[in-house]
């Protein structure tokens, strides 16, 4: 384990219970680290269901495929997944040329907004690897 996860753990009371919450989540990580795997549309649902609103940061990593894109010309907000699955809006500084219908990785601070809603901010997007 490397000094900054001990660190963490130190720093963050009740931490070390994160690794039963995400045992079946995969696509969530600590702040900052990397998912184990990121999540697909259709299993964002399952693996947040039951994720207790925390007041620490954690990340959720998915692959999907963009359904909008819009700027405020300060922020952009990169919209994936479609009902019945939760709709993710990562929050990012640049469209990196992304456009509707592309597929993206998307990484970032989760938060639940309600049942059907995820906003990711900070938020990084890319094009998954090929």
């Amino acid at each position: 384990m490397s000094l900054a996860i001990i660190l963490l753990f130190v720093a963050v009371p009740g931490l070390v219970a994160l690794d039963d919450m995400f045992a079946n989540r995969p696509a969530f990580s600590v702040a900052e680290q990397p998912a184990r795997r990121p999540a697909e549309c259709r299993d964002v649902r399952r693996m947040a269901d039951g994720i207790p609103e925390l007041d620490y940061r954690i990340d959720l990593s998915v692959i999907g495929s963009l359904t909008a894109v819009q700027t405020d010309q300060v922020l952009w907000y990169l919209v994936l997944c479609s009902a019945p699955d939760i709709r993710i809006m990562c929050v990012t500084y640049q469209s990196n040329g992304m456009a509707i219908g592309d597929r993206v990785n998307v990484k970032g601070g989760y938060l639940r907004r309600d049942a059907n809603h995820v906003l990711l901010d900070p938020c990084l997007a890319n094009r998954p690897e090929q």
